[in-house]
């Protein structure tokens, strides 16, 4: 990894500078200071604005806001990253490795000291991708300890927000009792933390896998009446929903089916107000999910954290699986709609992660395999894809007042991109290049030429 540049004022221009803020789409440049943007304009503004002799750097590229992939298991994939990868590997490579290793989760129990060299490993590698932030949706308690040891260190250049997930129905959690008493007996809660590593919501699974048939519906998925896997009943769901709320917690739920994105929107209703500022959310939300539940579910204030990488691919299997019934599979279109705010993630190092292909998803709905898309009436534009990696990601990681665009007072994390997506062609996507990505005003990764 390069060794990070100089944190000290200095006066950035680009070609141009997509801000992701509303009142100022457009800029020539910005003016980092103390790790924040203290000044975004054109040029002479921000000059005005700093003191005499502020540095200037001149970039050929478009500046963007850092994205966020606000569904990453960020220190797993630095697992396989050691797994599979040479000492000079970037990330092309890394990206061939985990498709051709798509069925390894990784080592199961590593040492610890490997949990850090993981995460020194994988940062650049997503750095290089224009990632300067995660949320990880599934973190064990030796993996938050890897989390702990690394930002002591001074190593965590990604900004992580860590979702505990504590596992129903095994030895040590046998069930919402257990998981009760751990979270009560910790001091800590939701937003525990700092802007490099903070505490997320929990993490819960209300149903299972869709291709395994697991996801919960609301109708049947063949002529036998089944409806697919509850995994944890709608007494038990609520009950613990309910003290989470009430103890500062927040509940992100693995939710792919209709039904079980239902249970999610009533726990949510009786939550009330806990739900926006501890940041509840759907996970996956992708299969049969009407309109009125996605309403019911943007209204009560739960974020819809949606993959456009597992429907790639899943999505020819759901076909064979379900027929038509799969065509509005991941309805983007659909919880934007239902005003609820979306943040887009990938499930990576296991599905694709590369940002650019899942931006191309999003917008073309293509799969793997297919020669037709899915319904393109749940398609999006690339400026509202583009929103749900940044603006809306960042929302997800409790984050949306400091990052996600580029204005005065937030950090200073951005990326230098080879051209603007929001000006490119939609199948030249795939083929755009990050030439360099800062966080917090200091630079974590350049491209060699």
């Amino acid at each position: 990894m390069n060794a990070p540049a100089s944190s000290g004022a200095r006066i950035v221009v680009a070609r141009h500078i997509v801000t992701m803020y509303a009142e100022l789409p457009r800029a020539e440049a910005l003016a980092v200071s103390n790790g924040r943007i203290a000044a975004i304009g054109d040029l002479a503004e921000v000059q005005a604005a700093m003191a005499p002799g502020t540095p200037v750097e001149e970039l050929d590229g478009v500046v963007l806001p850092g994205l966020i992939d606000a569904h990453l298991h960020l220190q797993r994939a630095g697992l396989k990253a050691l797994d599979y990868l040479g000492a000079d590997d970037g990330v092309d490579r890394y990206i061939d490795a985990m498709r051709e290793s798509f069925d390894d989760d990784g080592p199961e129990h590593p040492p610890f000291a490997d949990r850090v060299r993981a995460l020194v490993r994988v940062q650049p590698l997503l750095h290089a991708l224009g990632i300067t932030g995660v949320v990880d949706p599934a973190v064990t308690i030796d993996e938050m300890r890897g989390y702990q040891e690394t930002h002591r260190r001074g190593l965590l250049t990604m900004r992580t927000l860590a979702m505990p997930f504590l596992d129903l129905g095994t030895a040590a959690f046998p069930d919402v009792d257990a998981v009760i008493a751990h979270l009560d007996g910790t001091g800590v809660s939701t937003g525990f933390g700092d802007a490099m590593l903070r505490l997320g919501p929990i993490k819960v699974y209300a149903d299972g896998e869709a291709l395994k048939g697991q996801a919960l519906l609301q109708e049947p998925w063949n002529a036998s009446g089944y409806r697919g896997l509850q995994r944890l009943s709608d007494e038990d769901y609520e009950r613990l929903v309910l003290w989470c709320a009430e103890h500062g917690w927040g509940v992100g739920t693995h939710a792919v089916g209709a039904a079980a994105v239902d249970l999610v929107a009533r726990a949510a209703e009786r939550a009330g107000d806990a739900v926006v500022p501890l940041r509840f959310q759907a996970i996956h939300a992708y299969l049969e999910t009407t309109p009125e539940i996605m309403r019911r579910a943007a209204a009560a204030g739960v974020i819809a954290s949606l993959q456009p990488s597992i429907i790639w691919h899943n999505g020819a299997g759901l076909r064979r699986a379900i027929g038509d019934r799969a065509e509005s599979a991941n309805p983007v279109r659909g919880w934007l709609d239902a005003g609820a705010t979306v943040a887009f993630g990938s499930d990576g190092p296991f599905f694709a992660f590369d940002p650019r292909h899942l931006l191309w998803q999003a917008v073309t709905r293509r799969v793997a395999g297919e020669a037709e898309p899915l319904s393109l009436r749940e398609a999006i534009t690339i400026h509202e894809a583009l929103a749900a990696y940044t603006t809306g990601a960042a929302y997800a990681a409790m984050a949306e007042h400091e990052r996600g665009a580029l204005r005065p007072g937030f950090r200073a994390d951005w990326a230098l991109w080879s051209h603007d997506p929001l000006e490119t062609a939609v199948d030249d996507l795939r083929q755009l290049t990050v030439l360099r990505t800062d966080v917090g005003g200091r630079t974590v990764y350049t491209r060699e030429t």
